[in-house]
């Protein structure tokens, strides 16, 4: 399967989930501020839902970007962070439903939150794993952002909000969850913008590196031809000698010859 699928089908599911959250949203009795102040726990958690729904969606579009391919296990993580995400219409709605201030519900919702981003760091993993030789060639890292530390604290908050909301004060839940969010996104940034400040120092870097590389492959290359230039001359001038050797050997013979046939000459007269 292809990621831009896939990623089209989180899409889809994330809008209709939304969707779904404003269209349980309480109706004011009457057109008044008063009517609209009696709903405003249910305006207050749809708004915090909805960012953090746009949180999380922003989270999967970071991933996106830095993956090139998808197997089957990032597939199935996928399946399983939008099972739990289409349960933040039920929880949304019960915990607005005259039940603002009740412990259980509030638990129950920041739980439903701690598991969607469990599961979101699944997929961090699992796309990891599959993208370790694209990352390591495009970032010279294998992590992807946001990282597990930034997701360890996303799910410390609300952990720590989950727990408050049963000790001290229910709402404290959605308290986290906005805390969350937008420590996830100040520190995504953050990162991103260090990663690529690092991602053009490791470009520079490699620029510098391969034209040292090139600088010394010519080097190689004329060093290279400079031996076979030498040997060259040294066969060459090995050349010459055995053909001067053998032209010596030559006119000594001719001379002894010639001296030899004026004695036989000699001796004969």
């Amino acid at each position: 399967m292809k990621k831009d699928k896939l990623g089209a089908f989180i899409d889809a599911v994330y809008a209709i989930t939304i969707t779904i959250c404003i269209i349980n949203l309480e109706r004011p009795a009457d057109v008044s501020w008063g009517a609209f102040w009696a709903i405003k726990d249910s305006i207050i958690v749809y708004s915090i839902t909805f960012f953090m729904m746009v949180s999380m969606w922003v989270q999967i579009h970071y991933l996106w970007e830095q993956i090139e391919r998808i197997d089957h296990a990032v597939v199935w993580t996928c399946m399983t962070f939008l099972f739990t995400s289409s349960f933040i219409p039920y929880m949304t709605g019960l915990l607005v439903s005259n039940n603002f201030s009740n412990k259980y519900f509030a638990v129950a919702y920041g739980l439903l939150t701690v598991l969607i981003s469990l599961n979101l760091l699944f997929i961090q993993k699992a796309a990891e794993h599959c993208n370790k030789d694209v990352l390591t060639a495009k970032y010279n890292k294998s992590i992807l952002i946001p990282n597990i530390r930034i997701m360890a604290v996303d799910i410390l908050i609300k952990l720590v909000g989950t727990v408050l909301s049963v000790l001290i004060w229910p709402p404290t839940i959605l308290v986290a969850v906005v805390v969350s969010f937008e420590y996830n996104s100040i520190a995504t940034r953050i990162v991103i913008k260090w990663m690529r400040d690092e991602t053009i120092f490791n470009k520079q870097k490699r620029i510098e590196l391969r034209k040292q590389r090139y600088n010394e492959f010519k080097q190689r290359i004329r060093e290279k031809r400079a031996r076979r230039t030498a040997l060259k001359r040294e066969h060459l001038q090995q050349v010459k000698e055995y053909a001067q050797m053998k032209k010596q050997k030559k006119d000594s013979q001719r001379e002894n010859f010639v001296q030899y046939v004026s004695n036989n000459s000699k001796k004969k007269k």
